[in-house]
């Protein structure tokens, strides 16, 4: 069943590096309000432990962050996302893991990996790209440097998705980058966009503003969490707006389909 309005639910904080039962609980402060009042939570990139290359250490997490995604999602009645690293057959993946109340759960390997730091070297590339639905509604995850790659990004004629949801870890000295690129993805995409980030300073001395922020398809900000502060945004996003919008302009007839 399709329902037109859609909560999503920003949250932006500060992990302590490479402590997860630290992160998850101080997450839990943050998710508790939350309970009841939205459809859809979304974590930063790899909400656990910062973007650590430590990869066995921080891998070491993976099955206890699936299982305190869905007591999350449980407590709050929301589907919860973000990503962590988790290791499969000698391989390590930058995951992002969606899971509903009800335990249905799925996955999208990282594809873009930032090249100017390790991850090259200490993760694999996911091949495909994936989407999940959620009351209705086509949702297509990102995850930070995936954002840079419009072709990756790229809507659909055929099947649109409805909404770009980049869980990120994204640096400060980039933040004019991070919402142009949230931007130009809703606008060339119709589509809303949902791009969450940490805040704080990680363990390689990166430091980090937040700017989560949701982008509607005409390039507006429909809302988001004001930089360099821990909170939660929750914006309501409206189905029926954004078909309207896309009768109205009807950009995406005109695309050519691209297919991976």
């Amino acid at each position: 069943m399709t329902v037109d309005t859609m909560n999503i639910s920003l949250v932006q904080y500060d992990p302590k590096w490479e402590d997860a039962p630290h992160n998850f609980a101080r997450l839990e402060e943050l998710l508790r309000p939350l309970s009841g009042k939205t459809d859809l939570i979304v974590l930063p990139e790899m909400f656990p432990t910062g973007f650590s290359m430590n990869v066995e250490r921080i891998a070491a997490h993976a099955a206890d962050g699936r299982q305190w995604m869905l007591q999350q999602a449980k407590a709050t009645g929301a589907m919860t996302a973000g990503t962590m690293a988790t290791c499969v057959d000698r391989r390590c993946y930058n995951r992002f893991y969606w899971v509903a109340p009800d335990g249905n759960a799925g996955y999208y390997d990282k594809h873009h990996l930032f090249s100017m730091s390790e991850e090259a070297g200490r993760f694999s590339a996911g091949g495909e790209r994936k989407r999940f639905s959620l009351m209705g509604w086509e949702i297509q995850p990102a995850v930070c440097y995936d954002l840079r790659f419009p072709a990756w990004c790229r809507n659909t004629r055929s099947r649109p998705y409805d909404l770009l949801v980049c869980a990120a870890s994204w640096p400060a000295v980039r933040r004019d980058v991070w919402h142009t690129l949230l931007k130009a993805r809703a606008l060339e995409n119709q589509c809303f966009v949902a791009g969450v980030n940490r805040t704080g300073t990680d363990g390689n001395g990166s430091a980090h503003h937040g700017g989560s922020t949701v982008y509607g398809p005409k390039g507006e900000i429909v809302g988001g969490v004001r930089d360099n502060e821990e909170g939660v945004a929750t914006v309501c996003l409206s189905l029926q707006e954004l078909h309207r919008f896309r009768e109205k302009f009807p950009v995406l007839d005109d695309m050519d389909d691209v297919s991976f």
